[in-house]
């Protein structure tokens, strides 16, 4: 019976269709929670592009061409794409969770297992195009993460002209101060010090004490634990600026090609 459920699920969830558990039970959360991968764990894409066609005519009371709330100048420059954005999130009432989501731009991944690891990962396109992809997970040794950003060989510092300058002319006053005064000064010398210490007088010092009372669970923090589950598409419209938009295709063209 379970390998039956199992399989529902996986065909359930590699069919795309929505998913909405709540109240369910930590076991059967596990296994949305172990299937989240069919959704995007692992390696991330982005939405996918689904159409596109020219903005729709709207135009306020001036007569001007909007979009969205936004006057649009010259809309034969842009074109409303479409893409099929996907997010998901589920618990299992025991400290396991995954989530995640996708963007026509970005994207991410995240899940925690049964021992408190957490792993994920992100993707998103920048400014140039090329995709910064960042893997990460954080256990009991610390939180460690690794990019695909190019490395760079760190060189030891180095003092220019002006600051070799700088520190000969310092030390020279340096000197010359410390032959006048026949010595180095020490703040610490025992001619500047006072005598004795303050010490604060009873009614001045009071030591802080947290006091807080018991933690006393309430009724909807009490029974079996219980977890929970979704997974949905939705249509994200895009505006597009053509130029823009194929000099950015061009950029990713460029930059993503060792990827």
């Amino acid at each position: 019976m379970k390998c039956f459920i199992l399989a529902l699920l996986l065909a359930t969830l590699a069919s795309g269709e929505n998913i909405f558990k709540i109240n369910i039970t930590p076991e059967e959360a596990q296994q949305f929670l172990n299937s989240a991968q069919l959704r995007g764990i692992g390696d991330i894409e982005y939405a996918p592009k689904t159409g596109e066609n020219p903005l729709p005519e709207a135009r306020n009371e001036n007569g001007e061409f909007v979009y969205m709330g936004r006057v649009i100048e010259h809309p034969e420059e842009y074109v409303e794409e479409h893409y099929d954005a996907h997010q998901y999130h589920g618990q299992d009432g025991l400290g396991q969770f995954a989530y995640g989501y996708r963007d026509w731009n970005q994207g991410k991944n995240e899940k925690r297992d049964e021992t408190g690891k957490v792993t994920g990962s992100y993707k998103y396109v920048q400014p140039h195009g090329r995709d910064f992809v960042a893997n990460y997970y954080a256990d009991k040794t610390g939180f460690h993460v690794e990019d695909n950003r190019p490395a760079h060989l760190k060189l030891p510092a180095t003092k220019t002209p002006a600051v070799l300058k700088a520190e000969e002319e310092h030390f020279k006053l340096w000197g010359e101060l410390a032959a006048a005064a026949g010595h180095n000064p020490d703040p610490y010398a025992p001619e500047y010090q006072q005598e004795g210490r303050y010490q604060p007088t009873e009614p001045e010092y009071q030591p802080y004490v947290h006091e807080e009372p018991p933690y006393v669970p309430g009724p909807e923090e009490t029974g079996e634990p219980k977890g929970f589950f979704y997974a949905f598409d939705y249509n994200v419209p895009l505006l597009r600026n053509k130029e823009e938009r194929a000099e950015l295709e061009r950029l990713r063209a460029i930059n993503n090609k060792d990827e």
